[in-house]
């Protein structure tokens, strides 16, 4: 019982001794830095001190006036200039002269020269708006036929879809061709309307050329009538020969 009691006692006195070594310690840390971070009562800088500690600048450089040496000399203003007014002349009075009147001559003008009338040009002819144009000539036949040629560029252009109709609808479309390559070296269609004699009344035809989705690329207003004058007849119409240029 005896020596736990001592034991006990040692060990109070080892951590009394530990606690007082660690408290000297710590303050001789605070005495070398007061600004250490685990002192509580860490002494605060006056803005007097942080403005002397701040390097201080050169004073400002002001420039010195110099001022002009004033001359020692006067200058001397010149003599004051005295101003004569002489008399004017007298002017002796005028005597007023009168001009005699001219009297003024008519000098006849030629007369005026008409001018020649100008040449008024020739009107222009308005481009037309499909690719292909078509020319008609007409003349006596057996029958009663429609044919013609299709050039692009004085070339034969063979593949020409070309219809004929009784107006310019498409649903009126009597026939169509595609023109093929003739013995003479044309690309020709040839529509035989009426193999023997002709149409009486006259009958009106619409004749142009489509492309392959049916867009036309001539005049589908372009129209003639064929008709049964007799052979003598100038105005005969039964052979219509249509061809289309590009």
């Amino acid at each position: 019982m005896h020596s736990d009691s001592e034991e006990k006692y040692q060990i109070a006195t080892l951590v009394v001794w530990t606690i007082t070594g660690l408290v000297i310690f710590f303050y001789a840390i605070i005495f070398l830095n007061p600004r250490v971070a685990f002192n509580p009562f860490k002494p605060r800088l006056s803005t007097a001190t942080v403005l002397a500690a701040l390097p201080t600048l050169p004073p400002t450089w002001t420039p010195t006036e110099t001022t002009a040496p004033t001359p020692s000399t006067t200058p001397t203003l010149p003599a004051t200039a005295t101003l004569v007014i002489a008399s004017p002349p007298t002017l002796a009075p005028a005597t007023a002269t009168i001009a005699p009147t001219l009297t003024s001559t008519a000098t006849p003008r030629p007369p005026t020269r008409t001018p020649a009338p100008t040449a008024v040009a020739p009107p222009t002819a308005i481009p037309s708006a499909y690719a292909y144009r078509a020319t008609l000539n007409c003349s006596h036949s057996g029958g009663t036929q429609i044919k013609g040629a299709v050039t692009s560029g004085g070339q034969p252009q063979e593949g020409v879809r070309v219809r004929v109709a009784t107006s310019p609808d498409a649903a009126t479309v009597v026939e169509e061709q595609f023109t093929r390559r003739q013995p003479d070296g044309s690309a020709a269609y040839a529509f035989v309307l009426k193999a023997v004699g002709a149409f009486d009344p006259p009958a009106t035809w619409y004749v142009w050329i489509t492309d392959g989705a049916g867009n036309p690329l001539s005049d589908p207003n372009f129209h003639f009538q064929t008709n049964n004058y007799g052979r003598d007849n100038p105005q005969a119409c039964w052979l219509a020969i249509v061809d289309f240029a590009k």
